[in-house]
């Protein structure tokens, strides 16, 4: 006969340690998995943060190209702008292009070397170089800030996210090895059976036909993360700890200190029209202060037929031509550098490769939301609910939908408010609203609807306004199809109760 043991005080102290652990590695889990979500779902609208900026401006002239002698106009207008006793770090025009098509400039000031940085930008009038009122586009910039630095102090911000795409890579090839029929298995859905075998089909089949693009994107995105711990290493291994040097390497010239003052502005014009060819398209400009002769000037272009696409024509303010940097022609390393750019946001083949881009986006972000839905279901069927957890996380994924979805509303009144802080606000107030509901699904379910007629009234506002035009429609277009998404979606969720404490 079988004697039961009584249970001693030791046991039940490990076995509360246990659990504890356990809660622990899920919720660091849970934390990962919600970053990843943050960055898949916002890098998706990044790719169209210049159609956005174009989008949420009133009074834009677009125009397909720029006479030089207008951008030096209007580069000249900018340094105008500096307040008295500050100092110049640079100025930078922008020319129009196929998804931005008009121009500004912007000025980068301080009062000392120790003030925080001071930017300003300025739309431009085409044809007379005047400046027309401020290219403010905050929706766009909290959209893309949320992807590159997740709204966090520079350089951590950039750093976490970097570290993300590298487990995000890592996931990616343990997934491969973990599931050898994955290719063979790549078109079986077996969406008929329990939603838990639903979802892990769509899950895996959605990361098979992706693949490419998901190691390219997560591979350059943490390349560009952690792009200042690459610069430390390069200088460490090949410059005997000379950043600088490296730098150089990466970025062509450096200032020479101590230089003599400028007699005059910087001929921009000439450089431009110097650095022309039929077979480059101008992008923009970067000047150091236009002040200091010791400064240089960079001609950037985009070049056809290469996918690094930008090359620079660097000269000294005072118009000394210097060096051609990247492009054709270059080394292998340089060209390799500057396609990691372009690879990561989709600018090297038009429309067609951003559209893709986008819908790839999106499935690495249901990818990453079904993931954790299959876990979720798996844990009940175990007998282990995680009640706490799915409701952590429904509230982080609708309250971020309904964050950006009053975004949009707000870019498109124009009004002067801070509109990050309204709504990372907002999204903090749809978590807690989603995981103290005592109907999740049913409060998700009313989220994504919320969300969905929010961007029908923003696009309702943007077709009264006075903005027109190819790229706008674009931007309405793609908001409409999102609604359309979110509704279909949320009209299929179950509106069972799902009660949790």
């Amino acid at each position: 006969m079988n004697i039961e043991q009584p249970v001693t005080e030791e046991q039940t102290n490990q076995s509360s340690f246990v659990r504890r652990m356990i809660d622990s590695h899920s919720v660091l889990g849970l934390g990962f998995a919600a970053l990843i979500y943050i960055v898949s779902v916002t890098g998706a609208f990044t790719l169209f943060v210049p159609e956005i900026s174009l989008w949420e401006n009133r009074g834009v002239v677009t125009q397909n190209n720029i006479d030089p002698n207008i951008a030096a106009t209007s580069a000249r207008n900018a340094e105008a702008q500096l307040k008295p006793g500050n100092e110049i770090l640079n100025v930078i025009f922008y020319a129009p292009d196929e998804f931005k098509p008009y121009s500004s400039v912007r000025l980068n000031q301080r009062p000392d070397r120790n003030s925080k940085l001071q930017s300003d930008e300025w739309l431009v009038n085409p044809n007379t170089g005047d400046l027309m009122g401020s290219a403010d586009a905050p929706y766009a910039h909290f959209i893309e800030d949320l992807h590159t630095v997740l709204h966090l102090p520079n350089p951590w911000g950039r750093y976490l996210v970097g570290l993300l795409g590298v487990v995000m890579f890592t996931l990616i090839l343990s997934g491969i090895f973990a599931h050898p029929t994955i290719v063979k298995d790549a078109f079986k859905l077996r969406l008929e059976r329990n939603a838990r075998l639903a979802w892990t089909d769509i899950h895996n089949r959605l990361s098979v036909w992706g693949l490419p693009f998901h190691l390219i994107l997560t591979f350059t995105g943490a390349f560009l993360g952690i792009a200042g711990v690459t610069v430390a290493a390069l200088a460490f291994i090949a410059f005997d700890g000379d950043q600088e040097e490296a730098i150089a390497v990466i970025n062509g010239p450096q200032p020479i200190l101590g230089a003599p003052a400028m007699p005059s502005p910087p001929d921009y014009a000439s450089m431009i029209k110097r650095s022309q060819a039929p077979d480059r398209k101008f992008a923009l400009f970067v000047t150091g202060n236009p002040k200091d002769s010791g400064q240089t000037t960079s001609i950037i272009y985009s070049e056809n037929g290469i996918l690094s696409m930008r090359s620079s024509d660097i000269y000294r303010n005072d118009g000394e031509f210097l060096e051609k940097f990247g492009g054709k022609g270059s080394e292998v390393g340089a060209r390799i550098f500057g396609a990691v750019q372009p690879l990561h946001y989709g600018t090297f083949g038009g429309y067609p490769i951003k559209m893709l881009y986008f819908v790839l986006a999106l499935a690495l972000t249901y990818i990453t939301s079904s993931g954790m839905m299959i876990w979720f279901k798996r844990k009940m069927q175990q007998g282990d609910p995680r009640p706490r957890h799915e409701g952590a996380w429904r509230g982080m994924t609708s309250g971020l939908t309904v964050g950006l979805s009053v975004g949009a509303v707000l870019a498109t009144l124009g009004l002067s408010l801070p509109l990050a802080q309204i709504c990372l606000a907002i999204w903090a107030v749809g978590f807690a609203a989603i995981y103290f509901a005592p109907n999740l699904l049913r409060a998700v379910q009313l989220s994504w609807m919320l969300s969905a007629a929010l961007l029908l009234i923003a696009v309702a506002i943007n077709i009264g306004s006075s903005i027109e035009g190819a790229t706008s429609n674009l931007v309405n277009g793609l908001l409409v199809a999102t609604a359309i998404a979110m509704a279909v979606c949320a009209s299929r969720l179950s509106t069972a109760a799902t009660t949790h404490s």
